[in-house]
């Protein structure tokens, strides 16, 4: 299991941003058992698990988006409000975006409204930050990866 230190930028913030960035590191950190199925005597099924924790299979979270908040605020928008930028937004933008910048989805939250072009230049932006969020986030996860068993246990796992 990966752990790295949490950050506290900000008492505010957005669960989703936060919660889609620990998910894809959840499952980028998944490991599979492989488990083969093999022919016993007069057709009877076995099934055999590895013993090696290493001979397991991986996931791909190449397309696991992650999500970014963009909160209106007069006639701009502002990634990651803070308290008092959430206290002057009527309406915000949640945009899930994949590493290659793919929308999967965009969702409105707020009472207020959003203009057409607004929803757009949101889109555009979330798209932006969405993509340089992926590479930071996967830079995290391989610098980690590097360590191998040699990364210090943190937690009730140590």
């Amino acid at each position: 299991i990966l752990f790295f230190p949490p950050q506290l930028l900000e008492c505010g913030g957005n669960l989703f941003d936060a919660i889609s960035l620990a998910v894809k590191a959840a499952l980028f950190n998944t490991r599979i058992p492989k488990v083969r199925v093999l022919e016993g005597d007069e057709g009877s099924k076995e099934i055999e698990l590895s013993d090696d924790p290493y001979d397991c299979i991986r996931l791909n979270v190449d397309d696991v988006p992650c999500i970014v908040t963009l909160s209106k605020i007069g006639y701009r928008h502002v990634v990651d409000a803070t308290l008092q930028e959430e206290a002057c937004s009527l309406a915000s933008l949640l945009v899930s975006v994949t590493s290659k910048g793919t929308l999967t989805s965009v969702k409105k939250v707020g009472k207020g409204s959003l203009d057409p072009e607004s929803i757009f230049e949101m889109m555009e932006m979330g798209k932006r930050v969405g993509k340089s969020l992926h590479v930071a986030l996967q830079k995290i996860l391989d610098e980690e990866e590097s360590l191998g068993t040699s990364r210090q246990k943190v937690g009730f796992l140590g």
